[in-house]
């Protein structure tokens, strides 16, 4: 008997899930903590790593095979940014010649599981090779202010010039930290 659009859509939900989940324990030891669905962080002073995953095979949230695919983006946050959406400033597994970095298998079947712990140890080592340098060359707070190439936007940088000047806005880091989820983990410590 065919399998239902509903049974599906569970099915692919729920494996999008367990690869989150699973993920999650190889992004720890590099210092990102889930802090929404798909959303991991690593805080600094002013700002946040950010690593955003979008599931792909959807067409208006339905999917349209068993096929799931996982698109991984990364972002830095100025806490003191008062922006109200995440701005997805930095690469992503999508900005490589064709389609997909070379040498990550990032999908799987969600009825077999054919390729799921390749799909999983893949994104997880897409972070380390290619997050991980990217992250550490803008890591200093100052050189993203300066840097010609930085990724901050012009508003970003100058909310993270006024930041480093002492002059943080409480009510934009109180909205910077719901926005990534940072209040959920900050309690869970």
């Amino acid at each position: 008997m065919p399998e239902s659009s509903q049974e599906l859509t569970r099915a692919c939900r729920e494996a999008f899930e367990k690869l989150c989940s699973e993920v999650s324990l190889g992004l720890e030891p590099l210092g990102f903590r889930r802090s929404k669905p798909t959303l991991w962080t690593r805080s600094h002073e002013q700002t946040v790593d950010v690593l955003s995953f979008f599931r792909e095979g959807t067409t208006y949230g339905a999917p349209t095979s068993a096929s799931v695919g996982t698109r991984v983006n990364l972002a830095i946050r100025v806490l003191n940014d008062d922006f109200e959406g995440l701005a997805l400033n930095g690469p992503g597994t999508n900005d490589f010649i064709g389609r997909r970095p070379p040498g990550y298998h990032l999908s799987f079947n969600a009825r077999s599981f054919s390729q799921y712990d390749r799909c999983r140890d893949d994104l997880v080592r897409f972070v380390r090779e290619q997050g991980l340098p990217w992250f550490s060359e803008y890591a200093d707070s100052v050189a993203l202010v300066e840097r010609g190439d930085s990724p901050l936007s012009p508003e970003a940088r100058e909310r993270l010039r006024e930041a480093l000047a002492g002059n943080s806005e409480p009510a934009a880091i109180a909205a910077s930290k719901k926005l990534l989820g940072l209040r959920k983990v900050e309690a869970d410590g």
